[in-house]
């Protein structure tokens, strides 16, 4: 069925891509956007003009969110690092938690990235020793904000605000390295399994369109990647 979709992640790759496949799908979409955020395809507007509502809001704006979270079914939340420091991914979780609980809201499913969470000990052993190290440096507010994986410290808070809220039916994806491309369908989706790898964000928006339209396993958490190659 048509659903209204919730979109909040701003202008990053997978954001813009679950927009645009919902709308293509037939559902509505309220986009979550800054301010200073400019659509790449300004015709996205006049072409969807039916399907699209585009609530602009500072990151810690409530009232916007409340907005865009307004008649919706259900939210994806996709914050890209690009364009969401590193102290606002945990804040930006709980406003949309609180808007989602205003508004009666349940369904939601979260893109983080795999290593986030329990993920961690699905990383190959380079990628594991890294990860670890930078997570110790980050709990030690050594460099904080400097290391890119000091941003997975980030999502994995996200993940345990969300897992902590009973209230909600979860869906989390944890997509490898986030590459263009085109959506194929061909992708692997574990919870236990994808050591390395990568994925078209086109790719990560399908899967998680069809988290909300075939109810994916509820309060799991899965890894994206092309293939699960061996550690």
């Amino acid at each position: 069925r048509d659903m209204r979709i919730a979109v909040v992640g701003g202008m990053g790759a997978v954001a813009r891509e679950v927009a645009v496949q919902a709308m293509e799908a037939g559902h509505f979409v309220s986009w979550h956007l800054y301010p200073s955020h400019t659509l790449e395809d300004p015709s996205l507007e006049s072409d969807y003009t039916q399907v699209l509502r585009i609530v602009r809001g500072a990151w810690d704006d409530e009232q916007q969110y409340m907005a865009a979270l307004s008649t919706c079914d259900a939210v994806v939340v996709v914050l890209d690092q690009r364009y969401t420091k590193p102290e606002q991914f945990v804040p930006i979780q709980r406003l949309v938690q609180r808007s989602m609980r205003s508004h009666g809201l349940e369904r939601i499913v979260l893109v983080t990235a795999h290593g986030s969470g329990d993920s961690n000990r699905q990383l190959d052993w380079m990628h594991w020793a890294r990860f670890n190290v930078n997570q110790a440096l980050h709990s030690l507010s050594i460099a904080s904000g400097l290391l890119c994986w000091s941003v997975a410290a980030q999502y994995s808070a996200q993940e345990a605000v969300l897992a902590a809220d009973a209230s909600l039916k979860y869906t989390v994806l944890r997509p490898a390295t986030v590459t263009d491309g085109p959506a194929t369908g061909t992708y692997l989706a574990s919870p236990t399994h994808v050591f390395g790898g990568y994925i078209s964000a086109a790719d990560v928006a399908d899967c998680a369109l069809k988290a909300l339209s075939h109810e994916m396993d509820i309060s799991q958490a899965f890894s994206l990647a092309y293939s699960s190659r061996v550690a």
